[in-house]
């Protein structure tokens, strides 16, 4: 059910309009930390430092995923944020995907956010 939320996301994602296609960075990296399984420890770790600058540090998503496209291999430490921890076991999240909705576009940005947040909440403990 997830990945067909998550497929039906990013469609609106890659249709580049406002407000999905600015945020496809952070609605992707949210979506791996709740999904892990088969991610590398480098592929965990630039979506944690998406979504915790975006939910926690208010960065704008856009923005942020062109900085980090040119600086590939920067460890967490260097964007301002904690060490990846420990994934959590599966489950438990407060807001998943299915949380979302229709994607509304006047709720989406914050809706997107809260979605963020609740995950960096888990994997912080």
């Amino acid at each position: 059910m997830c990945q067909e939320r998550f497929e039906a996301l990013l469609a609106l994602d890659h249709s580049r309009r406002e407000p999905w296609g600015p945020r496809h960075g952070l609605a992707v990296a949210v979506h791996t930390l709740q999904h892990p399984a088969g991610a590398s420890r480098e592929r965990l770790e630039r979506c944690w430092v998406i979504a915790y600058r975006c939910a926690v540090s208010g960065d704008d998503p856009w923005r942020l995923s062109r900085a980090m496209s040119g600086r590939a291999h920067t460890p967490a430490s260097g964007w301002g944020v904690p060490e990846l921890p420990p994934a959590p076991p599966p489950g438990g999240y407060r807001i998943t995907i299915q949380g979302l909705g229709e994607f509304d576009a006047t709720r989406y940005p914050d809706d997107l956010r809260d979605w963020a947040l609740a995950t960096v909440d888990r994997w912080r403990g």
